[in-house]
């Protein structure tokens, strides 16, 4: 019986194990992705649609409506905003905005990352700086900072503009 039991949970364990390793895409499969990821950055029309919103103090919120959106030269922002600001008379949009983008720049490191870098100059005169690395399979993670703002991270999924939303 004790052998049995042994058996049963060695083919368990084994099997689980071959599951975990038959879900994760080559080596080459990741490169192949990221470089889809990178042409992506570069034809600078692409949404990014955002699941998480982590202010610099307290806990995350949920996000699903939330976007950040890429089309050629004009950035449009959804994002929602906790935290503090510093000379915010008469702006309570927070990281809602449209604007023109600038300084753009997209490179993908060593691990298969997409890294993009940009500013955004909105329709009130804030400048708003951006950086966002995406994964392989589209995970985005923002950095976003303006300089009367305390700073915010988001994490979302990035994919091509749909233009009717």
């Amino acid at each position: 019986m004790k052998i049995k039991s042994v058996v049963a949970i060695v083919c368990i364990w084994m099997c689980g194990t071959l599951s975990l390793s038959a879900a994760k895409p080559s080596a080459a499969e990741r490169q192949q992705a990221a470089a889809t990821m990178k042409a992506l950055a570069e034809s600078r029309d692409y949404t990014v649609r955002i699941a998480q919103a982590f202010p610099l103090k307290g806990a995350s919120v949920a996000t699903p409506l939330a976007i950040l959106r890429i089309n050629g030269n004009e950035a449009y922002s959804t994002l929602p905003y906790w935290g503090g600001g510093y000379n915010t008379f008469g702006n309570s949009d927070g990281m809602r905005f449209t604007g023109i983008v600038s300084d753009y720049t997209v490179t993908i490191d060593k691990k298969n990352k997409v890294q993009v870098a940009f500013k955004a100059t909105a329709n009130t005169g804030r400048i708003y700086q951006f950086k966002m690395e995406i994964f392989y399979n589209g995970s985005t993670f923002i950095s976003a900072l303006c300089s009367s703002m305390d700073p915010m991270r988001y994490d979302g999924k990035i994919g091509p503009s749909d233009k009717t939303e």
